[in-house]
């Protein structure tokens, strides 16, 4: 009988408010008897005091890359040399050719090089020959050029698609044993950027939450104003100036509703701005990043959930909400239709269409017992297929299945 796996679960920043989710794939892997060991390339996103006890745990065990001292780097990078000359040089001729000879993109490149070395070098002082990305491909990439390793990455969404060629997705996949993609929506847009021939190593598992941590709150009748809710980074893609403009409209045609935005980035003073240009101020709150615990609270508070996205993967805050039986209204976008099935468990509205939004949310608003059936399916759909323990078992046997047919050369 095989021995069960054992992974190096390699993160861009972890722990990270809104990446809450790879803290339980984590756990839950273990849970499924695969020995995880953590790294992450940037140190957690918040202050120690500010994380949670589960992600305090995980950070004092987790090897940050970009925490090593200058002084001790060199050091490794030198020994790794002398160990391994030829892997260290393929390792960075592989990642100046990434940059195209590009010299800002020649510099950011030989600091993944750098970030490999250690990488590898962890791995081989825990023992693990596979490494599995999150927001780190790059790195593992060119650290699997170096060391006798295998990985894998797992693709979210947007960020990881948006720009095949730029992210060198055909190359992270040819160097992968398999590739997951949480997104039916996701694998068909890698099946676009790689040959045939790569297709069967292209994977679909969901993620998930835990439904018993979403519980709905007691039922109450819409507030007045309705509360909507929109959850997530501040940010172009994330369209939340739409949402803006569709309140400004509730607004004209004699529907007032208030406004809050649980989130933070580069967008937050132009949407401020927005707010006020569009007289919608008043009607409009910055909650900025909120931790899980208070995240639930403001889920209790909700009468809509709306993301006015442009660009999405599947997103874990619409599975949230619709476990708090919330009716959702969301964009018919990459993965969300796989989420929720229009006019069933939630409204979906053409992307970008301002108007379409602004009916669809007004239609939840005049039809109460439209909001409830909603929510009542809404939940039964993520108790259904986006359980977060029953995907993770179902991820970390096929985990296992490939590790076990793919060892490293």
């Amino acid at each position: 009988m095989a021995s069960p796996a054992k992974v190096f679960y390699l993160a861009g920043q972890f722990p990270a408010i809104n990446h809450g989710y790879l803290l339980a794939e984590i756990q839950g892997l273990r849970e499924n008897g695969i020995e995880v060991v953590v790294a992450s390339i940037s140190p957690p996103d918040r202050p120690s005091e500010q994380l949670s006890p589960g992600e305090k745990e995980e950070a004092a065990r987790t090897f940050y890359v970009k925490a090593v001292p200058l002084a001790r780097a060199g050091i490794i990078h030198l020994a790794e040399f002398l160990r391994n000359p030829l892997g260290c040089w393929r390792g960075m001729a592989f990642a100046l050719k990434l940059a195209h000879g590009n010299p800002r993109r020649s510099v950011f490149h030989l600091a993944y090089f750098a970030e490999a070395v250690l990488v590898g070098r962890e791995m081989r002082l825990h023992g693990v020959s596979h490494v599995m990305a999150n927001f780190s491909a790059t790195v593992a990439m060119i650290a699997a050029r170096i060391f006798p390793i295998t990985m894998s990455f797992t693709v979210h969404g947007f960020g990881e698609l948006y720009d095949p060629v730029g992210t060198f997705l055909d190359e992270r996949i040819s160097g992968s044993i398999f590739v997951r993609s949480v997104s039916r929506y996701g694998r068909g847009q890698l099946m676009l950027a790689c040959p045939r021939s790569q297709w069967p190593k292209l994977l679909y598992f969901p993620l998930g939450i835990d439904p018993a941590r979403f519980v709905p709150a007691a039922r109450r009748s819409l507030g007045s104003p309705p509360r909507l809710l929109c959850v997530g980074r501040l940010a172009p893609e994330k369209g939340q100036g739409l949402l803006l403009e569709a309140v400004a409209a509730l607004r004209a045609r004699g529907c007032a509703a208030h406004l809050r935005f649980a989130g933070d980035g580069p967008d937050r003073a132009w949407l401020e701005s927005r707010a006020a240009e569009l007289g919608v101020s008043s009607s409009v709150d910055f909650a900025g990043w909120v931790a899980p615990d208070q995240l639930r609270a403001l889920y209790e508070e909700t009468d809509l959930f709306v993301l006015p996205s442009l660009a999405e993967g599947i997103p874990i805050v619409l599975m949230e909400a619709m476990a708090m039986q919330i009716p959702c209204v969301a964009p018919r976008i990459a993965g969300i239709p796989e989420l929720i099935e229009d006019g069933v468990d939630g409204l979906l509205y053409a992307v970008a269409d301002v108007e379409d939004l602004t009916r669809k949310i007004r239609a939840l608003i005049d039809s109460p017992e439209l909001c409830a059936q909603i929510g009542l399916r809404a939940r039964a759909r993520v108790e259904r297929e986006y359980d977060m323990t029953a995907n993770t078992a179902r991820f970390a046997a096929a985990v296992n299945e490939w590790l076990e047919s793919n060892p490293p050369q």
